[in-house]
């Protein structure tokens, strides 16, 4: 069998084992799964589709075209900065090693291919999702380019450029992570932080220069900053050259090569003890519902991810307060700075399934049924909020956001955490394979972005003044179903234990 087969064939049976884990978690039919996961992409389609369709009518006058290469050299500038952090959170959010990596250890596959054949699914659904997120540049080079023929090439550049940014943003996290543990000697959790944070100021670097200072159409001359993919792939949009296609065509062999050297890392093994954060406490209470909080507040303070942002987070608060000096960028940072406070209450898609195989265990030494629903959700909110209470400090001390903004900001954290318990009940988390971290990832962001654009529509056009009320009520929507899934994960505990 060669490479290629056998990269398939692990892409294949980690599909297969994500549809049949999910499927067995909760209470369904493969075919369910499937059918689920379809509908998804089409939400997907349709939220890029309605982002595309409000570009285009910002974007009704003909383009002049001495502007046409500035502005799409901008937009796939920021398609390019998107796919790389969307490649940074999938790395930083899937399990260490999975079931299926220990299976694979013991076959005849190499460990390039082991871990490429897994990373296939998790890469299309990135590229499904930074697709949806940049569908406005699909609006770009349809209204810059010179008919059927120039559009369909725009189209093509556009779909390799973040395909190029996806597979580079993950080799590169893999081989940053590899240093951090093999060189500067990090335990795993710190190096995930070191490649993220790395990985992210590459993104930035190579594409924040083009979004933030477009360059004039006077300006000749040729410097190496013109090698970057961004400009390369928007090169190859607007017109078609030769050499702009050569080195198009050298930026997806880089890719495949910084891939495939990232993936021959060993990666980290997996730890089953976590930071040593609240040792030494004690439940509130002798009872189920206080004992249940606190080992739901141990697991979400103790896992990886809660480290990795707890450590990027005060990163990304200097960050914005550098960027706040560049004058075209003090639009966009009172957005960002708000949105920060969010990201610690996120990690609450991964609470449900961190403790799903083990929710029978409380009930069979009790003799009775101990809660888990609410219990998760008090201690979800507690550990976001002990990340985003300083974090939020600081945006507004240093003047990022004003004060009158708090009230929308917390309204904002509330949804997050409620629409990421929701989508984590829907999507249980999984450390056997990376896939069910991609797909909840993928359906939380879907969901919470559709839902704060739809409610910042109705509170400036339908229902002026009535965005925070709006939020609420999404809010208890969302809690109530939580609470409905949550219940039909606990009828079928029994069965599990």
């Amino acid at each position: 069998m060669s490479g290629l087969r056998r990269v398939g064939a692990v892409g294949a049976a980690s599909l297969v084992l994500w549809t049949r884990e999910v499927a067995r978690l909760l209470g369904t039919t493969t075919r369910a799964v499937r059918i689920g996961a379809s509908l998804g992409g089409v939400l997907a389609a349709l939220f890029g589709l309605s982002l595309a369709l409000v570009a285009g009518q910002q974007l009704t006058a003909e383009v002049p075209a001495e502007l046409r290469s500035s502005l799409v050299r901008t937009s796939f500038a920021a398609a390019a900065l998107t796919a790389g952090l969307v490649a940074v959170v999938l790395c930083v959010s899937a399990p260490a090693r999975t079931a299926l990596q220990n299976l694979l250890d013991l076959l005849p596959v190499s460990r390039a291919e082991a871990r490429i054949g897994q990373l296939v699914p998790v890469l299309a659904a990135g590229l499904l999702y930074s697709a949806a997120l940049t569908s406005t540049s699909v609006v770009v080079v349809v209204r810059t380019g010179s008919g059927p023929g120039g559009i369909a090439l725009g189209l093509v550049a556009y779909a390799l450029l973040l395909l190029v940014a996806l597979v580079v943003t993950v080799g590169l996290f893999s081989l940053l992570q590899t240093a951090g543990r093999s060189w500067v000697r990090l335990p795993a959790p710190y190096a995930a932080t070191f490649a993220g944070a790395v990985a992210i100021a590459a993104v930035l670097a190579a594409t924040a220069p083009d979004i933030l200072a477009p360059p004039s159409i006077l300006a000749a001359g040729w410097s190496p900053a013109e090698l970057l993919p961004s400009r390369i792939f928007a090169r190859a949009a607007v017109s078609f050259e030769p050499g702009a296609a050569a080195a198009a065509a050298v930026w997806m062999l880089l890719a495949a090569l910084v891939l495939w050297a990232g993936s021959r890392q060993r990666g980290p093994e997996r730890t089953r003890t976590g930071a040593s954060v609240l040792r030494g406490s004690r439940p509130l209470a002798r009872n189920a519902w206080c004992g249940r909080l606190w080992v739901e507040l141990l697991v979400a303070v103790r896992n990886p991810q809660f480290l990795t942002t707890a450590l990027l987070l005060p990163l990304g608060v200097a960050a914005l307060a550098a960027l706040r000096q560049v004058p075209a960028a003090m639009l966009i940072v009172p957005a960002l700075a708000g949105a920060l406070p969010v990201l610690p209450f996120v990690l609450a898609v991964q609470s449900v399934g961190r403790t799903m195989a083990v929710h029978w265990v409380p009930a069979l030494a009790a003799g009775a049924g101990a809660p888990w629903r609410w219990p998760k959700a008090l201690a979800a909110a507690t550990a976001g909020a002990g990340l985003a209470v300083p974090v939020l400090i600081a945006i507004l001390a240093t003047g990022l956001i004003p004060v009158a903004q708090l009230p929308d900001v917390l309204l904002r954290c509330l949804l997050g955490l409620v629409t990421a318990l929701l989508c984590g009940a829907v999507v249980p988390y999984s450390e056997d394979q990376p896939l069910s971290a991609t797909v909840g990832g993928f359906l939380l962001a879907l969901l919470y972005m559709s839902s704060t654009l739809a409610i910042g529509w109705a509170g400036m056009n339908a229902a002026p003044g009535t965005d925070r009320l709006l939020i609420v009520a999404v809010a208890i929507v969302f809690a109530g179903l939580f609470a409905v899934i949550a219940g039909r994960h606990a009828s079928r505990e029994p069965d599990r234990a």
